[in-house]
């Protein structure tokens, strides 16, 4: 009887513990894609000397074998505006914590030196999912060309490789949210696009999640620009039918107008009834 007692509270722990994972795995999967933050970095950085002042004792506290402590420094350091803080955070970016890497990396996108932006894009590759996507932040959050490239070319771009994990995806998809938000549109176009592969993708999670980007585009500050010239320039008629289409499903209500044009004037007869379709699915 004891041994059959201590089966069912096994059985009971373990099947518990099965069900709770199964869960927090579904919630992550079905966590809506978004955006991610974009910093407004330090106007400029100052370059303090003072051996004991705040700035140099969050450095040492980088140091701390607590972890939550080196998050604290990382935090306050973001605020500093010094360069001072610049290396020792890039040097955080390999600490054995991932909330610390994290931390030292939001850091870095907050405090803004183009002198770290290349040993960031270095150590990308080297991150899990959960370290790159506040390096993404951080990259797209740097004025110049540098760190948004890597953002698109780096992380949202397939470069010709199959896709079919769903963490890979969703940081891919998230970069490709985050350009569509930059005020400077160069990435923006060549973000979207990658979405037309992803959506042909043969396995149904990365088409999913595709289309949930797609979706989610209506939120950006460029989506509906660059989805509205794609349909107006491109000189491939599938992706100007892809444009059509996806205009509608996504609800820009603001490019009535050139659906309108598209349905008297395309030079593709496809297009045309497309342009006209996704007429009749914006809100009147």
């Amino acid at each position: 009887m004891i041994r059959i007692h201590a089966f069912k509270v096994f059985f009971v722990g373990w099947l518990t513990v099965y069900l709770l994972g199964n869960a927090a795995c579904a919630n992550a999967q079905s966590a809506a894609v978004k955006s991610l933050p974009i910093y407004e970095p330090c106007p400029a950085l100052a370059t303090g000397t003072a051996a004991d002042d705040a700035v140099a004792k969050a450095i040492a506290a980088l140091k701390n074998q607590d972890a939550k402590a080196r998050v604290q420094a990382a935090q306050q350091l973001s605020q500093a505006c010094d360069k001072r803080a610049v290396d020792p955070l890039l040097d955080s970016l390999s600490d054995k914590d991932t909330t610390v890497r994290v931390a030292a990396a939001e850091a870095l996108g907050k405090l803004g030196d183009q002198d770290s932006v290349q040993p960031m894009i270095d150590l990308l590759a080297e991150q899990n999912f959960e370290v790159k996507r506040a390096m993404v932040s951080a990259l797209a959050s740097f004025p110049g060309f540098k760190g948004r490239n890597a953002v698109v070319n780096q992380v949202a771009n397939p470069s010709g490789a199959e896709i079919s994990d769903d963490a890979d995806m969703r940081l891919r998809c998230a970069a490709i949210l985050t350009a569509c938000q930059l005020k400077d549109v160069s990435h923006s176009r060549k973000s979207i696009l990658f979405l037309f592969d992803f959506l042909n993708s043969k396995h149904a999670n990365i088409r999913a999640l595709a289309e949930q980007t797609m979706l989610e585009l209506k939120n950006t500050r460029n989506g509906q620009t660059e989805m509205v010239a794609i349909m107006k320039q491109s000189s491939n008629p599938v992706l100007r039918r892809w444009a059509a289409t996806w205009i509608g499903k996504i609800g820009f209500t603001g490019a009535r107008e050139a659906l309108q044009e598209a349905a008297a004037s395309d030079s593709d007869a496809e297009v045309k009834r497309l342009a006209a379709e996704s007429l009749k699915q914006l809100p009147q």
